[in-house]
């Protein structure tokens, strides 16, 4: 029914009857298809460790390299699905993005052995690179000049709501089993999120519109402009900067890219690392149980809402590498906290300094990436920082799984972690203004 709902405000809109920018949509849209395709596995992917391993006899760390594999893959999968959005469109990828993870789940219900259970996770990784990241970002990105930062925020409020899915995944399969549960998921992303898909449109020239809802150019400079852009294969735009900016070859040999993405490489190594062993940390150094560890692995996206909305929102009024920075801040100090941690109470203090932190610098990095480079080839570059970015993601769980197994405690690692996490702003604050954009037509 929401859905129905949806689409409908979404026809309105285009029939000019309620004054929402269809940007708007757009970007509702896209966050509502990462909230269902990544949250039930990123999140989610944790409910089926013990009914995997009760039925086949796997090992822990099996079944977890799996989660393992999921992020190298989708890493690598990011600087091609960025090339591709940046060609085809938007629309295009979100529909095989969604085709894929929804085949992904219904073939991960029928797995019989190691090999058909690590396949069928590939394909669901491969489509979560294509639902979510620089596909949904280049739109929103295209559609958002302004309120950029803004866009960008609502965007990563999809990811950080879907914390939840988590419990959905239980309570399915507590219901049903953990075949029956993921077949019901599986189908579920295809009846929801194919709709969506067809609401997203690449740029706002497509419908006539323009980026943060602006009203169209004035008289013969309005046909000019609409007359440039129709040479150029566009419906309507007018001269700006939309596609203004460095080609990759350009912004590979920037100091900017490798700035950021050294930056988002240090971030993730301290963030991936306590997703995957918060909650068994927290058993040990607190004393609470597996359940109410995981309420407090649950709490942690959806208090990062906070620094996704908050930051986001403050990226359209002060300097973007400073927000940036602010947020890596806050990520290393929480997992200071997390890991002096020894009493229940004092993980509100963890999750009140690392989620903000955590989700801010999530919705800041492409608003940042735009400013510096433009949107010629924000898609591929997008996907490239993410392959970099790539390596402290899947660096950091290893390296903490490492120092317990070899000291027993998390607590030095988490240390290790922290202070990475904090060098990640200094790197940013590196990165000097970006240069004034060349306008150009639409293309």
């Amino acid at each position: 029914m929401a859905i129905i709902k949806l689409a409908s405000l979404g026809a309105w809109c285009r029939m000019g009857r309620i004054r929402v920018f269809y940007g708007w949509w757009v970007v509702s849209a896209s966050a509502a298809i990462i909230f269902l395709t990544g949250g039930t596995f990123y999140y989610g992917f944790s409910a089926l460790v013990k009914p995997l391993q009760n039925e086949f006899g796997w090992s822990r760390a099996l079944i977890s390299g799996a989660f393992s594999l999921r992020t190298q893959s989708g890493g690598l999968a990011s600087p091609v699905v960025g090339y591709l959005v940046d060609r085809v469109g938007s629309r295009l990828l979100l529909l095989v993005g969604v085709a894929l993870v929804g085949t992904g789940f219904i073939l991960l219900s029928r797995v019989e052995s190691v090999w058909a259970f690590y396949g069928a996770v590939m394909v669901i990784a491969v489509g979560m690179s294509a639902t979510g990241g620089p596909v949904a970002m280049t739109a929103a990105a295209h559609w958002f000049e302004r309120q950029r930062g803004r866009a960008m925020a609502l965007l990563a409020t999809g990811a950080g709501s879907s914390g939840i899915m988590v419990l959905v995944l239980a309570t399915l399969i507590s219901a049903f089993g953990w075949r029956e549960a993921l077949l019901i998921v599986g189908i579920a992303q295809w009846a929801v999120c194919i709709p969506l898909a067809l609401l997203v449109r690449h740029r706002p020239e497509e419908m006539g519109l323009l980026p943060d809802g602006e009203p169209p150019l004035p008289g013969p400079e309005a046909g000019r402009a609409a007359a440039l852009a129709k040479a150029n294969g566009v419906v309507y735009g007018p001269l700006r900067l939309q596609d203004s900016g460095l080609t990759i070859a350009e912004a590979l040999r920037t100091r900017t890219f490798w700035l950021l993405s050294l930056a988002m490489a240090l971030a993730g190594f301290g963030s991936t690392a306590i997703i995957v062993h918060q909650v068994v940390y927290v058993t040990e150094a607190t004393g609470l149980s597996d359940e109410q560890a995981a309420v407090v692995a649950m709490m942690m996206p959806i208090v990062s809402l906070a620094g996704r909305v908050g930051f986001g929102w403050l990226a359209d009024y002060r300097e973007k590498r400073q927000v940036l920075a602010a947020s890596y801040m806050l990520l290393g100090l929480g997992i200071l906290l997390l890991a002096a941690a020894r009493e229940p109470w004092q993980l509100l203090f963890f999750l009140v300094v690392f989620s903000p932190g955590w989700g801010g610098s999530i919705a800041v990095q492409p608003a940042f990436q735009a400013e510096h480079f433009g949107l010629r080839a924000f898609g591929a570059l997008q996907g490239l920082t993410l392959t970099v970015s790539t390596l402290g993601s899947v660096a950091g769980p290893i390296f903490a799984g490492w120092v317990h197994d070899s000291t027993d405690t998390y607590r030095n690692a988490f240390v290790v972690l922290a202070l990475a996490s904090l060098a990640a702003a200094p790197a940013i604050l590196m990165v000097g203004q970006p240069r004034p954009a060349v306008a150009v037509a639409s293309t």
